[in-house]
């Protein structure tokens, strides 16, 4: 069930503020307008009465397709709330609820996206029946091997499961300050499929790279920058 709210917004041109209904929960299996709404850039965006400005409203949203078993909850980091808060955070809330579920009841599987972006090439990956955990195991080896040019502080790589082939993987550099995409890498699928067989056979070192709800090569990689 989808859900919204009204909320008093202040304007980031000119300061104006204005009640604006914004979207806390989708779900688009029975509204897909609304997944049509955030995949083109308009779900929770306001125009300004005052000085016709459009801009987006980033706030924790649920992300619902029951048709494909997709739960994602998308929590934006702000300058109160940081990366690692919000998985901490996250993590101790599904221990909570497991916790408070009878012992024959499995909690659904909710995964974590801290940006719109991920949030939307996250539903493409499980939509395509692609394995995550892998993809980022692939993100991960890619930026190991070119650190020099997509350093992970600067640089996140996306897959565009759209532009990729039966042959090949598409993946496409985004420069994190600008939001820019540059070069377009592509990947060659039998590699990725192999790396889903050793994943079939023996999970546990993918689960142990990337545990939780929040799977993503680039976190992995700056948390082990700043271990060093």
């Amino acid at each position: 069930m989808s859900k919204s709210k009204i909320f008093n917004i202040k304007c980031p041109s000119c300061g104006v503020q204005q009640d604006v209904e914004l979207h806390e929960a989708v779900n688009v299996e029975a509204e897909p307008e609304l997944k049509k709404a955030l995949l083109e850039n308009q779900l929770n965006r306001v125009d300004c009465i005052d000085c016709e400005a459009s801009f987006r409203v980033d706030m924790p949203l649920l992300y619902s397709d029951p048709q494909h078993d997709i739960l994602i909850h998308w929590i934006p980091e702000t300058a109160e709330l940081t990366k690692e808060q919000i998985i901490e955070d996250f993590d101790q809330s599904l221990e909570q609820i497991n916790e408070m579920l009878p012992v024959d009841i499995v909690a659904p599987s909710v995964r974590l996206a801290l940006t719109r972006v991920e949030l939307v090439e996250l539903i493409f990956i499980i939509e395509a029946g692609l394995n995550q955990r892998v993809v980022e195991y692939v993100k991960y080896s890619i930026h190991t091997r070119n650190m020099e040019k997509i350093d992970p502080e600067k640089f996140r790589l996306l897959l565009n499961v759209q532009d990729s082939s039966e042959d090949e993987l598409c993946f496409v550099i985004q420069d994190v300050e600008s939001q820019a995409l540059g070069t377009v890498l592509r990947y060659v699928r039998a590699a990725y499929q192999s790396m889903v067989e050793l994943y079939d056979e023996n999970p546990e070192e993918f689960l142990d790279m990337f545990p939780g709800p929040c799977i993503s090569a680039r976190n992995l990689l700056l948390e082990d920058s700043d271990e060093v």
